[in-house]
């Protein structure tokens, strides 16, 4: 309920959405984070198969992807669709416009830190960064508490949430352990720990959460079952918590079976999408939510090569080159998906919702053929196995080609964006007080 679309700008928006700067600041921050991304990766694309994932060269990358892209442009994303998912207004506009700015100039100081390996820096920006996330984790959680919407989809997003301030102090305690010496000792089960935290807590909660809406909305989907979703978000916890419990005792065992919740959570999930679709009143389904769908089978793949690492003796670089499939392949593939859908909407809502002469309106249709996307996941794909596979078997050429390949669909996704976006005009946009 709630993400139903009800007119030409579709289901996005309501009277308690927040202003239009708000969300669009953090979104557009995210695509030009994934601009900043693809060049970066293809700088460093020769590092991807040297077997050392920890340079800080590639640190930098990681976290260019996963706070300068994914992160700010879900940021954006969540404080627009929960106003409508769970039919409330955020708790502080002011505090989540203003929260924009400390996150930019923290991530920009972190990622320059982490690739020069300023440890002041590191400390500096890493805690700016961290009482932002805080700020967006409070502003999230207290807005939440208002809903009088029931069930796993509010489940899974508040759950992420939590999961997200989680993750983000394991990552302060990982750069605190660099001058707090204790700390040190157990740095590789923090490092963990803040992967499975932020990829598997945070954003494959908020995925599947937001999934049981945007699905429906953009396929027009009704009367399906929802009997598979509470133990989607049943088996997503304990997939979770065994595989955090196994980390920290070191019992191999443990995070075998971690994995293999994981698993049949995803399953779990192919099958509700299955029947979804099966509902859906539009009889062609749009290559961005054909993605989305496909994507759940990545992930499924990716959990699977992290069960057999849990049960072997390889090394980092095999476990750099499926962490890389399952962040980029489920995560990443899975919002520029949404992206696809996302931004027409917002953009057609602001600029074409009012005042405009009657006639004279476009369609959402009209500012993106999202069948445009058909040749940027298949390229991005196909550079995400090169790229995974080659980095997990140290094979340098197959490495640099296929980053350079994810880097030219990124490159091509973002000037999509760009042109639904017209820049110039929304730079005046984000100027104007709202």
């Amino acid at each position: 309920m709630g993400m139903v679309p009800s007119g030409p700008g579709g289901g996005l928006s309501n009277s308690q959405s927040p202003p239009f700067t708000v969300p669009m600041r953090y979104m557009l921050f995210g695509i030009v984070g994934f601009l900043a991304f693809a060049v970066d990766l293809a700088v460093h694309s020769a590092e991807l198969g040297s077997g050392m994932p920890l340079q800080p060269g590639l640190v930098a990358v990681t976290h260019l992807l996963t706070l300068g892209s994914l992160l700010s442009f879900v940021m954006g994303a969540v404080y627009q669709l929960s106003t409508v998912a769970f039919l409330i207004p955020l708790s502080t506009v002011t505090s989540a416009r203003w929260n924009f700015w400390m996150y930019a100039v923290g991530v920009i100081g972190l990622i320059g830190s982490m690739a020069g390996w300023w440890i002041p820096g590191l400390v500096l920006f890493g805690s700016l960064v961290t009482l932002s996330l805080y700020v967006f984790v409070v502003i999230v959680l207290t807005s939440l508490k208002k809903t009088t919407v029931k069930g796993p989809v509010v489940w899974f997003v508040a759950t992420a949430h939590v999961n997200l301030a989680l993750a983000v102090t394991a990552a302060l305690l990982l750069v605190l352990s660099f001058v707090v010496p204790p700390l040190g000792t157990v740095y590789q089960e923090l490092l963990v720990t803040h992967i499975v935290l932020a990829a598997g807590g945070f954003f494959t909660f908020l995925i599947l959460g937001f999934s049981y809406k945007l699905l429906p909305m953009f396929t027009l989907s009704h009367g399906f079952s929802t009997k598979r979703q509470p133990w989607t978000f049943a088996l997503a916890q304990m997939a979770l918590w065994v595989l955090l419990i196994g980390v920290w005792t070191h019992l191999e065992i443990l995070m075998g079976i971690g994995g293999v919740f994981g698993i049949a959570m995803f399953v779990n999930q192919a099958l509700d999408f299955r029947g979804i679709l099966k509902k859906r009143l539009r009889k062609r389904t749009e290559t961005p939510m054909v993605t989305a769908v496909a994507a759940v089978w990545i992930a499924v793949v990716g959990v699977a090569g992290l069960v057999v690492l849990m049960l072997s003796t390889r090394g980092l670089p095999q476990w750099q080159g499926v962490v890389m499939f399952y962040l980029m392949g489920w995560v990443t593939l899975t919002i520029m998906s949404y992206a696809y859908k996302i931004v027409p909407f917002l953009i057609w809502t602001k600029r074409f919702s009012h005042g405009v002469e009657k006639g004279k309106t476009p369609l959402i249709k009209d500012m993106i053929n999202v069948e445009r996307a058909r040749p940027v996941v298949v390229v991005f794909v196909v550079g995400l196995i090169a790229m995974a596979v080659s980095s997990a078997w140290q094979f340098t050429l197959g490495a640099t080609v296929g980053a350079a390949l994810c880097a030219l669909a990124l490159l091509w996704f973002c000037l999509q964006m760009a042109k639904v976006l017209q820049i110039r005009k929304l730079s005046k946009e984000l100027m104007t007080r709202d």
